[in-house]
């Protein structure tokens, strides 16, 4: 269990418990849950390592590092050769061609043999995690509460209490943003990370402006055995981070348009996927930058990101680079909010939301229930509205900004999407509203806070602490939790948690907390360890 959260669940949930006995819990009943693979992860064409001591390139044959980089490949039995450094003194390796997963972590094996090499992975492929719209909806139900909406996250009453402040900065780690009429005046200047030109699709490598040129994929390109985006399958644009940036802090209170979660704080656009997705290297750099870490040749970041959102994600296990880019953002203070991933398995085979130190986010449907795709399982933080589009019921997913055009952009848009992808952002926008009440917060008491005062899911709902996470957020009673907790307690202090009522709450424990008590407990021991 990662020591960053495991004092404040205990302490949390003895005082929860000491409230009020509960002697009968009820589950709904679990739902099929068929496994099946992303088609689009399984391959990379790269490799991250680092070594002990001297960097792995050098700028001639003569130089050290170009010696390692010959020892590295005739351990690898292939030439390596060097793409880039990484932030702190890693190297992006290309391998010969493209190759499965499983076979270019073959190949690291054989470098992790090495005792000079610290570690090595493949360069994962990582992905925008939105499941594939099939029918337009008709407004936000998601933003609403019980009785009307039994899936909303409770938004009006939170705004009652804030809707932002311009010191908390969110970023979105995405395929970059288009300019959009919702969208003017609520973003800071980002950054491009993607280095791999045919990827990037803008013609070229990194850069200082993170406008989505669109992730496209046309059939020729697909078919092509020989190119980068063989057996990427066929697709329009799919201007993820645009619909993923309107919901978190579209322009709100205009008159037109749909409302964002955070009216006032700003949004970071870190651009680190392209056609048919983007490299884990890219991935990590970006969320570095963005968190205000130094990143090589990359200017500094002037506006540091207080929390994050990574709707992206690969299969497999959390890489040791993954995980220290995780670390060093969590150590700074800052919140990591991922999705679980649109697969419907375990979300324990699922990275970045299989790491230690973020919150991982399952998605929920209209009345409450889990969606058909939502990964699950004990690594699951909390839930929250992803929405589920199929006919007739053409109004069940996340309406935000997109844009008209199929491959190239032309002209704004709303439209309805459903994924983990829109729950993350969902609770992403609202983490920056706890965060506005109170930016002392850390990525303990954030997570801390959403569990203890997030909803029950509904009576008969698919979904169950153990599947989905404490509950669905509540953004009301998540704010106003936020603004009533102290300050850290200096280290020995004993930690602990309060519990805020509302003005006129009745002083008894809802159910939902009590519930959320008896969860903390439970994963104690089985969380991320």
């Amino acid at each position: 269990m990662m020591k960053i959260f495991k004092k404040s669940y205990a302490v949390c949930a003895a005082s929860l418990l000491a409230a009020l006995v509960v002697t009968t819990l009820t589950q709904a009943g679990e739902p099929d849950q068929a496994r099946q693979q992303h088609p689009l992860t399984d391959y990379t064409d790269r490799l991250i390592v680092k070594l002990r001591g001297q960097p792995v390139a050098a700028q001639d044959a003569t130089s050290s590092g170009a010696v390692r980089l010959q020892a590295l490949s005739a351990r690898a039995g292939m030439t390596l050769a060097h793409v880039r450094p990484m932030s702190w003194g890693a190297q992006v390796l290309q391998l010969p061609g493209r190759m499965t997963l499983a076979d270019a972590d073959t190949i690291a094996q054989k470098l992790r043999a090495d005792p000079d090499v610290e570690y090595a992975e493949p360069d994962r492929i990582m992905h925008p995690l939105a499941v594939p719209n099939d029918t337009l909806f008709s407004s936000q139900w998601h933003y609403l509460s019980p009785p009307i909406e039994p899936g909303g996250v409770n938004l009006p009453p939170a705004w009652d209490i804030t809707t932002g402040q311009p010191n908390i900065t969110i970023a979105l780690v995405d395929t970059g943003i288009l300019p959009h009429t919702d969208l003017a005046g609520r973003t800071v200047p980002g950054y491009d990370f993607i280095g791999h030109i045919p990827t990037a699709n803008d013609g070229n490598g990194r850069d200082a402006d993170p406008t989505d040129p669109g992730d496209w994929v046309t059939a020729a390109e697909s078919d092509n055995t020989s190119g980068p985006f063989a057996g990427c399958g066929v697709s329009n644009s799919s201007w993820h981070g645009t619909h993923i940036a309107g919901t978190i802090g579209a322009a709100t209170n205009n008159g037109q348009g749909v409302a964002g979660i955070n009216w006032v704080s700003k949004i970071l656009p870190v651009r680190v996927l392209g056609k048919c997705g983007g490299y884990l290297s890219d991935v990590i750099d970006g969320e570095r930058w963005a968190a205000g870490l130094s990143v090589t040749g990359v200017p500094r970041n002037a506006n540091p990101a207080k929390v994050l959102n990574q709707s992206l994600g690969s299969s497999g296990r959390c890489t040791t680079a993954q995980q220290r880019a995780i670390d060093e953002i969590v150590a700074l203070g800052k919140v990591i909010v991922v999705a679980a991933g649109n697969e419907n398995t375990d979300v324990a085979n699922a990275n970045p939301a299989n790491c230690k130190g973020v919150i991982t986010v399952a998605a929920t449907n209209r009345a409450g229930g889990k969606t058909s795709y939502t990964n699950y399982g004990a690594l699951v933080d909390i839930s929250a509205p992803g929405g589920q589009q199929a006919v007739p019921n053409e109004s069940n997913g996340i309406l935000s900004t997109l844009n008209t055009g199929t491959t190239t952009a032309l002209a704004d848009d709303y439209r309805y999407l459903s994924g983990t992808s829109f729950a993350t952002s969902h609770v992403t926008g609202i983490v920056a509203l706890m965060l506005s009440v109170n930016p002392a917060l850390t990525p303990a008491q954030v997570l801390t806070a959403i569990q203890v005062t997030a909803r029950a899911f509904p009576s008969g709902s698919s979904c169950t602490t153990a599947l989905c996470g404490a509950g669905i957020i509540d953004a009301a009673a998540a704010v106003n939790q936020a603004r009533t907790l102290d300050e850290p307690k200096p280290k020995g202090g004993g930690g602990g948690c309060t519990i805020a009522l509302a003005a006129g709450q009745d002083p008894v424990l809802p159910l939902s907390v009590i519930i959320a008590a008896l969860y903390l407990l439970r994963r104690r021991y089985s969380r991320k360890s």
